[in-house]
């Protein structure tokens, strides 16, 4: 793989991430081409030749080199290929990507915290050795106002970072800073995994306010949604995924400090060391309104890939995982879905028969190493 300056990227997906990083990368003097899997998502852009934007990176408008519902032609000359989808639409994306990636091209996906879901679905549409790259979350809190505008309210101050394999991490960590600036080495894919926090606050809190969306109650998500009651459930969560990165050796700080590292909650947040706290006193959080419907990513995607992804590492290393399992539970029979059986399990993964050893080293050195 030949490793050059990234000049030209191709952003696959036009939802929240993809539009902001959109406008911010082009911003920064790269030729951004937007691709959305919707001809009615990319419509209203191409209508207006870009992407309206408020917040942090500024008020205004922001035209793109290309707009388009064609994945071949957004990534024709790319030098980097950076995914912003839910991670449970990685697979589709994997699928959609592959009949047009060239070996030279750097894939980043922002959020990753799959393990080897990514690069195995490349590996079985035809790339034996690909080389992919991740962070732990977007670079952005950000929402779509608008069909075309995007409100921008925090930049992310750290963005866990690690590459598959774990030996292209730096190299590639230089390629991507210049377009991220917070990215932040790891050393493997599975310190990428245990920092997704959405995993342990997003599926408790809608599922304690079942009641208020099913009604049609309109409320702030984190800052109304978030009770003290509700905290202690995502701390009780947030102590198991903290004893499962242990089993792995990875190190992962409470989600208070956690927040607080990335810029997503102030001094009095982390100091009350309680998720409630951390919520209360999210700024950037704050203004954003609970889902008006429970078939949401809160569920569809923080739940299967990961609640689930976070109990079966506790089942391979041997750690219970009561808190997790009971949400999964009940989020399962509220909605009517399999989330266990939908997400990510150690067989759908490939690691089922590994130990955390073999594990590890398949991380660091890639397929067959």
């Amino acid at each position: 793989m030949m490793i050059r300056k990234i000049e030209r990227v191709a952003i696959i997906g036009a939802g929240n991430g993809g539009c902001a990083a959109a406008a911010e990368l082009t911003q920064l003097g790269l030729e951004v081409r937007l691709y959305g899997r919707s001809a009615s998502t990319v419509q209203p852009m191409q209508a207006i030749g870009g992407v309206e934007h408020e917040g942090v990176i500024g008020d205004g408008f922001t035209p793109l080199a290309l707009i388009t519902s064609d994945a071949g032609e957004a990534m024709n000359g790319a030098d980097a290929v950076v995914v912003m989808a839910p991670t449970h639409a990685h697979v589709n994306m994997a699928m959609t990507i592959a009949p047009h990636l060239a070996q030279h091209q750097v894939i980043f996906s922002a959020p990753g915290h799959t393990l080897t879901l990514f690069p195995n679905a490349l590996r079985q549409h035809g790339h034996p050795a690909p080389i992919t790259c991740e962070s732990a979350t977007l670079p952005y809190i950000c929402r779509k106002v608008t069909p075309s505008r995007v409100r921008v309210s925090r930049k992310a101050a750290k963005l866990k970072f690690a590459a598959f394999p774990a030996t292209r991490t730096q190299e590639l960590a230089d390629m991507i800073r210049p377009l991220f600036p917070a990215v932040s080495p790891v050393p493997t894919l599975l310190d990428t995994v245990f920092p997704y926090t959405n995993a342990i606050h997003h599926p408790p809190a809608l599922l304690c306010n079942i009641g208020r969306v099913e009604s049609g109650d309109e409320y702030c998500h984190y800052y109304e949604g978030i009770t003290p009651s509700v905290g202690r459930i995502i701390d009780r969560l947030d102590v198991e995924r903290q004893a499962v990165a242990s089993a792995f050796e990875c190190r992962v700080d409470p989600l208070p400090e956690y927040f607080h590292q990335i810029g997503y909650t102030n001094e009095a947040g982390k100091a009350g060391g309680t998720a409630y706290s951390t919520f209360q006193n999210s700024d950037p959080n704050r203004w954003i309104k609970a889902p008006k419907s429970i078939d949401h990513r809160f569920f569809n995607e923080d739940i299967p890939y990961g609640l689930v992804l976070l109990s079966e590492l506790g089942r391979l290393a041997g750690v219970p995982t009561p808190a997790c399992d009971a949400v999964v539970e009940l989020a399962s029979i509220a909605t009517g879905k399999e989330f266990r059986s939908e997400g990510l399990t150690l067989e759908r993964l490939g690691i089922a028969k590994l130990s955390i050893g073999e594990l590890r080293a398949v991380l660091q050195e890639g397929f067959g190493g």
